[in-house]
């Protein structure tokens, strides 16, 4: 009977000890019901029901035997929940309104899966002290759907104290979710899109252009570029990088355009180039006057662009009286714009639809010397209130620094015009 006993004790303290060492085993906290263990990454996924949506999409997209390998992944994986809310927010709903995996383009479901999985590695975000391992950390990471399409987005990944933020986005829990024998499973609170967005214009490498002249393009999600076009003139281009396009101007572009640039994935908000109306290019398009020092219309001495500017010695109060064939009016423009180079540093009084030195209907601008200034003065800054009807015809320019000029100062100006 002593024996008996002794074997029931035996057995009810191995059974203790089994049990003690599967918590030791599972102590990661349990997200959605499936049990921790050391099964493959893969195996994880599917056993865990929180994340059945995820794994029906791995099934429609038939890529089971691409994922169920020994081979090491880490998964970014959206919660059903989050799923749900993609599938509901793209429009994939069934006829009661539920979102529903299946209505999703197999093409596009598979694309989706793989920018979720990064292959070769299997990276955990909980660092553990004292501990040597292969941890996440933050940077740019090519997903799988990067190695079928290298023009899609990296994996943006930022891991700050242990929390995990993929696309911008934070995780639904901090640190490590699951791990099996050759991989981690992080749980996201984001879907995970690598599509590029549209196109982004934010800078152009010249202000104003020549038909022929190479300019460059600066922006972001320049990616599968099918066109730029200045109005509506498709103009010769090639994508240099995401960020850079050089484009040829068009040979029809006359003084003024509005550059868009389309790819597959959209096309970019316009972005100006040159001048709505040029009252000089390499010539005026009227008739003026100089007074106070020599002046010569079509110089060749230095120019902005083209092949003339205007040459004008710069004595004290000196100017120029520009008039427009072209009757103008002030609702049309937002700034009057010119280069300027002059060989001594001055101030300048620039006015519009006079030919007085009323400053009150004008305003000042300091020049550096030995450069050209690239001026752009607000057309409200020219008190627009005081012509009447807003109608204007003319430029009016004075030396205005009240100091001594040099004998030999000179004014180079081009590309007068309006924007």
């Amino acid at each position: 009977m002593k024996n008996i006993y002794n074997k029931v004790k035996h057995i009810a303290v191995c059974v203790f000890l089994v049990v003690a060492v599967s918590s030791c085993d599972n102590d990661i906290k349990d997200i959605g019901g499936a049990e921790q263990n050391y099964n493959t990454v893969y195996g994880m996924l599917k056993a865990n029901s929180d994340l059945s949506t995820f794994t029906k999409a791995i099934e429609l997209a038939g890529l089971e035997v691409t994922l169920n390998t020994s081979d090491n992944f880490t998964y970014f994986v959206p919660s059903n929940a989050t799923f749900d809310a993609y599938l509901v927010a793209n429009g994939y709903v069934n006829n009661l309104g539920y979102p529903d995996i299946t209505l999703v383009p197999v093409e596009n479901l598979k694309q989706l899966v793989l920018s979720h999985v990064i292959k070769g590695v299997k990276k955990r975000v909980a660092k553990l002290s004292g501990v040597e391992a292969d941890y996440l950390e933050t940077g740019d990471y090519a997903t799988m759907a990067n190695a079928v399409n290298p023009d899609l987005y990296l994996l943006s990944i930022n891991v700050t104290n242990g929390v995990l933020k993929v696309n911008g986005s934070d995780k639904a829990a901090v640190g490590l979710d699951y791990y099996g024998t050759n991989g981690f499973i992080n749980v996201l609170s984001n879907v995970i899109e690598l599509t590029p967005p549209a196109p982004v214009i934010t800078r152009l490498s010249q202000v104003l252009a020549s038909p022929g002249d190479v300019i460059t393009i600066k922006g972001q999600n320049f990616v599968k570029v099918k066109s730029v076009k200045f109005g509506s003139t498709a103009a010769t281009f090639t994508t240099v990088s995401k960020t850079e396009i050089k484009v040829t101007v068009p040979a029809d572009f006359n003084s003024y355009a509005l550059i868009v640039v389309e790819s597959n994935f959209g096309v970019s908000a316009p972005s100006s180039i040159g001048l709505k109306y040029l009252l000089y290019e390499d010539s005026l398009k009227g008739w003026g006057y100089g007074w106070g020092g020599d002046i010569v219309w079509e110089s060749t001495e230095k120019v902005s662009r083209g092949t003339h500017s205007i040459k004008k010695a710069a004595e004290a109060w000196s100017g120029l009286f520009m008039h427009s064939d072209l009757p103008l009016n002030t609702s049309d423009y937002q700034f009057v714009k010119m280069s300027i180079f002059p060989t001594e540093s001055t101030k300048i009084m620039v006015t519009i639809n006079s030919d007085t030195a009323d400053s009150a209907k004008g305003t000042t601008v300091t020049l550096v010397a030995g450069q050209w200034n690239n001026i752009s003065i607000p057309i409200s800054d020219l008190h627009p209130e005081l012509i009447s009807g807003g109608k204007f015809d003319s430029v009016f320019i004075q030396e205005f620094s009240g100091k001594t000029i040099t004998p030999a100062s000179v004014l180079y100006l081009d590309d007068i015009g309006f924007l």
